[in-house]
């Protein structure tokens, strides 16, 4: 071999472990906020499927890189208030830790859990418009920020998830229209 096929493949070798180093770490972040989850909320099957679903959306964006890792990265911080929310606004209420939700989560904790989802996902909508690949950066956002989200209490995670969606949709609406003003003016 020449020295130049020997660089090349020395420098391909780096970028593949690059790549498989960037989703064992999704895995891992995965790993952690499933360990949050549980910590915050009660647990059931749902959770563990949503817990895979979530490494395994993470092992794959985070390997595949540029603008999806990005958006994943972002996602997971949008779907942090959805799992968060709900036990802060029961604790302050209440004085202690959320309640099973077997009949159902009080309505504070699911407008917490919307309101503040939407209200995330419309930072990260918005930034995803400057983004230089803005529709695999929200498709990335919306996928693991949906997860994170549903990692909650199976009901106030869906709020959570939809608040998400809802926030991602209206912040990339808001950026496009704050962009094309920008781009006029």
């Amino acid at each position: 071999m020449a020295r130049s096929e020997l660089a090349f493949a020395d420098a391909r070798s780096a970028y593949e472990r690059a790549h498989v180093l960037a989703g064992l770490r999704g895995i891992g972040l995965a790993g952690v906020l499933a360990a949050l989850a549980v910590g915050l909320h009660r647990t059931t099957e749902l959770t563990w499927l949503v817990a895979g679903a979530l490494a395994a959306t993470l092992a794959v964006l985070g390997w595949r890189g540029g603008a999806v890792r990005r958006g994943a990265r972002a996602g997971v911080l949008a779907g942090l208030p959805p799992m968060i929310a709900p036990t802060l606004v029961f604790a302050l209420g209440h004085g202690g830790h959320c309640p099973n939700c077997e009949l159902g989560p009080t309505l504070p904790c699911l407008i917490a859990c919307f309101g503040t989802s939407a209200l995330v996902g419309m930072l990260v909508g918005h930034a995803a418009t400057r983004d230089a690949s803005p529709s695999r950066y929200a498709l990335a956002a919306v996928t693991s920020a949906a997860l994170t989200g549903l990692l909650a209490c199976s009901t106030t995670g869906m709020g959570g998830a939809i608040g998400v969606v809802i926030g991602l949709v209206a912040g990339g609406v808001t950026g496009w229209i704050v962009a094309g003003r920008a781009a006029t003016a």
